[in-house]
């Protein structure tokens, strides 16, 4: 069931210009049993919660799809009536040769892309990206929550959109109802690192320490695959030494997948979009095949389907900014950098994404950069789009207690985030999910922990831990 709203375009301004957002609803199917409505947000920024509304209930457990209509408020930027368009009078967009630079030259031909969306939003912004904030969103959700007829809001969100959850908790504490947030994001470090007076000296997304996510999950893994064996880890034995080896012949240009050159970028951001998933039952098959053909006994043609397996998942776990491209200008549109880079403060320079990449680099070798560069739009992105945006303070009581879920080994949002959110607020209550993967929906300890907390409003006891379904490589 879809519809659209009308909200303020500048809640500074509620009487004038609005902006309008696409909503999508799926019924509780007991609708004499119904105890309100559930929001949801995907993540990104840049996931559509409307199409995140369609299959969250069968995630999210058997009360949710009873008793709760589930709502998805698409983000301003993101839905189809509010998406963010920026227009370039240069017709020809920046290529981008590789995922992350790796040296000097590199880096500066990924910060020259970057300004092709920084200069559209500067000089061409549309409407809405002045307007995209994720405080904006939380304002659009608490609108909305009161036009269902909901005294609390009750919520889901992951990955980032448990920065909208944080951000809702805090700006309107006494409107919160049972909140769920999963996959968490520290909040201080997303938005500015420190006290919101200071300046950034680190891009917001180093200061998120995914790196060290990413590098832990897969360090671990690895670790695991040369316990269980090579009955069920295609890589053991020796499954470290190999990834060592691996990554240092893609790093000095002599990597080959299917015969062809993969590299060093290529081979990360491939590894991180195998992450993602709470099973790596394919990665083992990927490196090893890797490993054979670079480095295994006899003349080995090669699989021809890695690199394009790598891409993608690289790809997977990226959006594509440029779209549309016209005679004399060229559309952008990226969701994930009108909100993220009007929601953080961040250095100015090339040279301070390249030294914050490379100071991670070295603790969490390739993650650092990858991550790091992710962020390089948000350098000198118009102050404007942060008229109303949201920088702390973070926390406090609520009117119910959060529910915070957090994986021992997430690649993208690291459980010091989901520790830091519990910290903060202090009726909270953290649940561990010891397993991989990003964020902990769909496996069965979890859910149910959700279906008793949506039910009742019941926490899981303190200090409680869930385990994984299956082992991390069985098929």
């Amino acid at each position: 069931m879809c519809a659209t709203a009308l909200a303020p375009l500048d809640y500074d301004n509620p009487n004038g210009p609005k902006v309008v957002l696409d909503l999508a609803k799926v019924p509780a199917k007991q609708q004499s049993k119904k105890l309100g409505t559930l929001f949801v947000n995907p993540g990104g920024p840049g996931g559509s919660s409307t199409d995140f509304a369609q299959w969250a209930p069968s995630l999210l457990g058997t009360t949710v799809q009873n008793r709760y209509d589930v709502v998805g408020v698409d983000p301003r930027g993101v839905g189809r009536s509010s998406m963010m368009v920026c227009t370039n009078t240069n017709p020809e967009p920046p290529t981008l040769p590789v995922a992350f630079p790796v040296t000097v030259a590199e880096s500066k031909t990924v910060f020259r892309a970057a300004e092709y969306l920084r200069s559209a939003c500067t000089n061409n912004p549309g409407t809405i990206v002045r307007h995209m904030s994720t405080a904006d969103t939380a304002r659009d959700m608490d609108l909305i929550r009161q036009a269902v007829g909901d005294e609390k809001l009750t919520y889901y969100g992951i990955s980032y959109g448990t920065q909208l959850g944080s951000t809702y908790a805090s700006m309107f504490p006494n409107r919160v109802g049972r909140m769920v947030v999963d996959a968490v994001l520290d909040p201080v470090a997303w938005s500015t690192g420190g006290p919101s007076n200071l300046p950034a000296t680190q891009p917001f997304s180093t200061r998120l320490r995914s790196a060290k996510g990413a590098h832990e999950a897969l360090t671990s893994a690895l670790r695991y695959c040369d316990k269980v064996g090579s009955a069920r880890c295609d890589l053991a034995p020796n499954a470290r030494a190999k990834w060592a080896k691996l990554a240092a012949a893609a790093k000095a240009g002599t990597l080959t997948a299917g015969g062809r050159t993969l590299g060093y970028a290529d081979l990360i951001s491939g590894v991180l979009g195998f992450l993602y998933g709470s099973n790596y039952n394919g990665l083992d098959n990927v490196l090893q095949d890797l490993w054979v053909e670079n480095f295994g006994q006899g003349a080995k043609a090669g699989n021809t389907s890695i690199a394009a397996t790598l891409k993608a998942k690289a790809d997977s776990i990226r959006t594509a900014p440029y779209r549309s491209p016209l005679a004399k200008a060229t559309m952008v549109s990226d969701a994930f950098s009108g909100v993220a880079c009007a929601d953080t403060r961040n250095p100015e320079t090339r040279q301070a994404w390249w030294n914050a990449g490379q100071a991670q680099d070295r603790q969490w070798p390739g993650f650092g950069s990858l991550w790091t560069w992710a962020s390089a739009p948000c350098a000198k992105y118009p102050i404007a789009t942060k008229t109303d945006s949201y920088f702390g303070p973070y926390g406090g009581p609520t009117a119910n207690p959060i529910l915070v879920v957090g994986n021992t080994y997430d690649p993208a949002t690291p459980i010091h985030g989901a520790q830091k959110v519990a910290s903060l607020f202090p009726s909270s209550r953290l649940l561990t999910y010891n397993g991989w993967g990003h964020g902990a929906l769909g496996t069965s300890c979890v859910t149910k922990a959700f279906d008793r907390f949506y039910a009742t409003g019941a926490l899981p006891a303190k200090g409680a831990v869930c385990q994984m379904d299956f082992g991390l490589f069985d098929s």
